[in-house]
């Protein structure tokens, strides 16, 4: 057919072109200058969060000047909220972005992404059993638990350390300039709850296990803020659950308890929470949230949702602590097809 002879031409010559293209990149890249460091306005302090990008060859590029604006910025710490690639599952790939991480000279605290182990049965994520490339995951991410990555590592307190929650060396919480940040393992998928060829009883358990430990790390989290009488709170994850959702709709179960005790919490803290997250790719600042069940907009709780691909980008979070509305956002995207 004409129409398959044309596509069979695109197809012979997207990998030259493509690999033409790269190479070309690589050059500039070299040749480059990096963009001007930002400086905190005085008694404020700032922390980037980032996600799901890069999911290509020539992402991966402009993931690689994003790092590079990362670290001349005066920041106190990168949070990456997941999908650290799209495909394939591999350890290297694994291995890779854990070496950027720890190039960073700030802390990195990172909470693992769909595309990083839910979705690893794809074939063209290499056919993976979920549940061992979330083992992988907790193995070369979470050595160390109590320890965040990067040059500059920050001390954590851990889920793992609590009994009954051994295994979620993912889920960490820490303190900072009287503020309350934590990660809870939360992701896109409908939570891991996608079907998938080979999908067992078990597989749904784990993903009930696991969103318990999110919901009881969450409450433990606001109870440690309101102990320490922090000024806020900083809650990150990847997953996008649909926070508009009331209770009971099909497509907020998968989150729950999770959902739930977030609305709880915040609106029982009262004072600004923020809430950052991936998955959808837009860039997205906004007050989503309901206090349940009567119905008011929780005014003190702010949603971050960080850009994605085929935008490679940060977040970056100005704090004034102390404040009633203490955070500010400046989206850094790099451009598509341009370079510094």
């Amino acid at each position: 057919m004409p129409g398959a002879e044309r596509q069979g031409s695109r197809g012979r010559w997207a990998g030259p072109v493509a690999a033409v293209i790269v190479a070309a990149l690589a050059v500039v890249l070299s040749r480059s200058k990096p963009p001007t460091p930002i400086a905190n306005p005085p008694g404020t302090f700032s922390f980037a969060v980032l996600g799901d990008a890069p999911y290509s060859a020539l992402e991966t590029r402009r993931f690689q000047l994003l790092l590079r604006d990362l670290e001349i910025q005066d920041l106190s710490l990168v949070l990456q909220v997941g999908d650290i690639f799209w495909r394939p599952c591999t350890d290297q790939l694994y291995l890779r972005s854990r070496g950027w991480f720890n190039a960073l000279p700030h802390p990195v605290v990172y909470t693992p992404g769909d595309n990083e182990w839910t979705d690893c049965w794809e074939p063209g994520s290499g056919s993976f059993a979920p549940r061992d490339r979330l083992d992988r995951i907790r193995q070369i991410f979470f050595e160390q638990p109590m320890r965040s990555l990067g040059k500059e590592a920050l001390p954590l307190i851990n889920q793992s350390d609590s009994e009954g929650f051994t295994e979620f060396v993912e889920n960490a919480r820490w303190t900072q300039q009287g503020m309350t940040f934590a990660t809870v393992h939360i992701v896109g998928s409908m939570n891991g709850m996608d079907p998938f060829p080979g999908r067992s009883p078990a597989d749904d358990e784990a993903v009930k296990r696991r969103t318990e430990a999110a919901a009881a790390w969450l409450r433990e989290t606001f109870a440690a803020a309101a102990a320490a009488d922090a000024s806020a709170v900083v809650v990150a994850f990847h997953g996008s659950p649909g926070f508009h959702l009331p209770p009971g709709d099909p497509s907020r179960a998968a989150y729950e308890p999770f959902l739930t005790a977030l609305e709880e919490e915040a609106g029982r803290f009262a004072r600004p929470v923020l809430v950052a997250h991936g998955d959808d790719h837009e860039y997205t600042v906004d007050r989503p949230f309901l206090d349940r069940p009567s119905g008011p907009r929780l005014e003190n709780v702010t949603r971050l949702e960080v850009p994605g691909s085929p935008d490679v980008g940060w977040v970056r979070v100005t704090v004034t602590p102390g404040s009633a509305t203490p955070f500010a956002f400046t989206e850094q995207v790099v451009p598509r097809w341009k370079v510094w």
